[in-house]
């Protein structure tokens, strides 16, 4: 803690208040003390000082009646040898010393109206002093001078006339040096009980402060230190009772209902930008593969997934299909299959096929969780039209939030419109027969290469345009049918024997399409790899015998071959040509000899 923070801090102004209270009450008990004791002890000893000039005074009164001089000077020095230290004066009614213990004194005279030690007492002439004793600084020291009047009597009219109200006056100087000393001796030890006083009370007040006050108040700052950098699960214990103790319990008390509320916070955040996202992400597939795709990942990715499998339903040929899409923890790529309705589907994540069979059987509706919250089913609907079925398993220590529960039904709905929109494109681009893409979207996937490639330079892109060998004679010869499941099947080998970007299109009639990313190289071995699977390849058909058909491939590049759409097709409807008249069964480059 820096200087000025410690002069701000609570303990450091508690004790300097104490410090100065304590230092006043002290100083002011020891002061009150002192002076009382003093002013006491003066009181008592000038008492006792003219009480034993009194009995100085009637000790020598016989002497002094016997007008025995000698008598009386003996008499002084005897009580003065047994009195020390201490000056017996005796003064005569005109004020000379006529006796005294100190031989330096005889034949001094007083004049109480002009010598400064009369004068104290003597303010006014013919006025009768109030005090019979004064304090005198000497060079001795400090003495009590105690004045005492000879009364003139009867007895002493023999050598006093009867009109004289003295006789004299007697001076008894008593030192006090002993007894200042004394006094300063008493003062410096009260002074130094003082200090060890206060001393003693400001190291109990410290320790008190320090116990009871500083700590549990260094306690509670920790713990707003601690919510205020976000740790709400941080309990202050402080080491006292009292209103400490209340202020630490209101203290927890409030950190836990802030946690509860960041914590409401932070899920409600998370689901509204995770509900966002997922919904922006949607938004930009259309195409139903695309979408599948897109679907599997976020889902994996949003929920931190050990397993999800998507499936989804669709009518192929007036037949219900599977596409079934799934990512593992343990295998990062992308899975894809189509199953039959009455299919087995061995190949599929385990765990899986429980739901999958339950969802066929129409016995789940509705989202549920099991496993204690690690696994969830998830139907997707849209306006009562089944669509297809989530299943989501984590790891057995990581169950779903109440969050997440709800973000699954928001997604639910949202997936649910994305793939009915996808459903809709996709028989408006697709051929009902071969749900290939159509010419036109053929065209419009054409259109949007070459506009890459007039920003960027960099797109090169292949048409492979495909013919089957002899298809009218299949026509002829076994019938439209028999053509159109050729046509079917034909369509199944190039979807899976093409990569996920390229794109395959029924252009009309037996032609087809399929547009390869990459140059020249990459579009030959793409033709040839395909020329060489329907070659081998066994139509079957339920009304025919199988049949073995071939296919002629034209090849052009872009833009080697052509600067648009319309020059590129036809290249490679030319180099098809090329084929054909070269006897068919075969793939020509445009261009090649």
């Amino acid at each position: 803690m820096s200087v000025p923070d410690f002069l701000y801090s609570i303990r450091f102004r508690l004790l300097a208040s104490l410090f100065v209270l304590l230092g006043l009450s002290i100083s002011i008990s020891m002061y009150g003390l002192w002076t009382f004791e003093r002013d006491q002890y003066l009181v008592i000893a000038q008492n006792e000082a003219a009480k034993a000039g009194q009995t100085v005074e009637k000790a020598l009164r016989n002497a002094m009646l016997q007008n025995n001089r000698a008598a009386i000077q003996q008499s002084v020095n005897d009580i003065h040898a047994i009195v020390k230290p201490s000056v017996i004066s005796i003064l005569s009614y005109e004020g000379l010393v006529t006796v005294s213990s100190d031989k330096a004194m005889l034949g001094m005279y007083f004049n109480r109206d002009k010598e400064e030690s009369c004068t104290i007492c003597h303010t006014t002439r013919g006025v009768a002093p109030r005090h019979s004793a004064v304090f005198l600084e000497t060079e001795a020291g400090p003495v009590l001078r105690n004045v005492i009047k000879i009364a003139n009597g009867p007895e002493c009219y023999g050598c006093h006339a009867p009109e004289q109200k003295n006789c004299g006056i007697l001076i008894y100087d008593v030192l006090f040096t002993d007894t200042i000393e004394m006094l300063r001796t008493v003062l410096f030890r009260m002074a130094l009980t003082g200090i060890v006083a206060f001393v003693s009370l400001i190291l109990v007040l410290l320790f008190v402060i320090q116990r009871y006050v500083h700590r549990p108040l260094h306690q509670l700052m920790d713990g707003f230190m601690h919510v205020g950098t976000g740790d709400f699960s941080y309990w202050v214990e402080v080491d006292t009772r009292g209103e400490f103790q209340a202020m630490a319990d209101l203290f927890n008390v409030m950190s836990q209902a802030i946690q509860r509320s960041f914590i409401k916070i932070k899920e409600q955040n998370w689901e509204t930008t995770s509900l966002y996202t997922f919904v922006q992400q949607l938004s930009q597939a259309i195409e139903w593969h695309l979408l599948q795709r897109l679907i599997t990942d976020l889902l994996y990715e949003t929920f931190n997934a050990r397993q999800v499998a998507v499936f989804l339903t669709r009518e192929k040929q007036s037949q219900v299909v599977y596409e079934v899409s799934w990512r593992q923890s343990d295998d990062l790529r992308y899975n894809h299959r189509e199953y039959a309705l009455l299919d087995n589907a061995d190949d599929l994540p385990p765990g899986v096929v429980p739901e999958w069979e339950r969802w066929r059987a129409g016995e789940l509706t509705r989202p549920s969780f099991s496993d204690k919250d690690t696994r969830v089913v998830l139907p997707l609907v849209s306006k009562e039209v089944v669509l297809g079925l989530v299943c989501l398993q984590r790891e057995t220590d990581r169950p779903f939030s109440g969050a997440e529960k709800k973000l699954f039904f928001a997604l639910s709905e949202q997936v649910g419109i994305a793939l009915a929109n996808a459903r809709l494109y996709r028989m408006a681009i697709t051929d009902g027969l071969t749900e290939l893409y159509t010419r036109r979207y053929c065209e419009a996937s054409m259109q949007k290469l070459l506009e890459i490639h007039e920003s960027t330079q960099a797109t090169s892109f292949c048409i492979l345009m495909l013919d089957l060998d002899h298809f009218k004679l299949v026509n002829d010869t076994h019938g439209h049918q028999v053509g159109d499941e050729i046509l079917i099947q034909l369509a199944d080998l190039l979807r899976v024997s093409i990569r996920q970007d390229d794109v395959a299109c029924r252009y009309g009639g037996e032609e087809f399409i399929v547009l390869i990313m990459g140059g020249l190289k990459m579009g030959r071995e793409s033709a040839l790899r395909l020329h060489k699977v329907i070659e081998n390849h066994l139509f079957t058909s339920s009304t025919a015998p199988p049949l073995h058909n071939t296919i002629s491939i034209g090849v052009a590049n872009f833009p080697l071959h052509g600067k648009n759409g319309e020059e590129i097709i036809g290249a490679a409807d030319h180099a098809l040509y090329e084929a054909k008249e070269r006897g068919r069964n075969r793939v020509v480059c445009f261009g090649e000899e």
